[in-house]
């Protein structure tokens, strides 16, 4: 699934090895201006998980958490309580 997050796109789709998950971000900066080139990041084994729903909401607390921090958030990523990515902050793209 991806969200919509502070003008960025996440796709926090995790990577599946035999009996885990590796949490995967790529955030991809949604452009107001059509003719520009997407401002794309991607961080990969942010962390290993055997959930599938688990290695998803950690990706989404990290991408949350960069974005906050990039963007001039008010807290740093370490003081941010761990529900704070979850995808209910995030508007769903379909």
């Amino acid at each position: 699934m991806q969200y919509e997050y502070g003008g960025w796109i996440i796709d926090a789709t995790p990577e599946f090895f035999p009996g885990k998950y590796l949490a995967h971000a790529r955030l991809t900066r949604v452009s107001p201006d059509d003719g520009e080139e997407p401002e794309l990041h991607i961080e990969r084994n942010i962390a290993c998980f055997e959930s599938k729903d688990l290695a998803v909401q950690c990706a989404y607390q990290w991408a949350i958490a960069w974005i906050d921090e990039r963007e001039g958030g008010v807290a740093s990523a370490q003081e941010r309580p761990l529900d704070r990515a979850t995808p209910s902050r995030a508007q769903q793209v379909r």
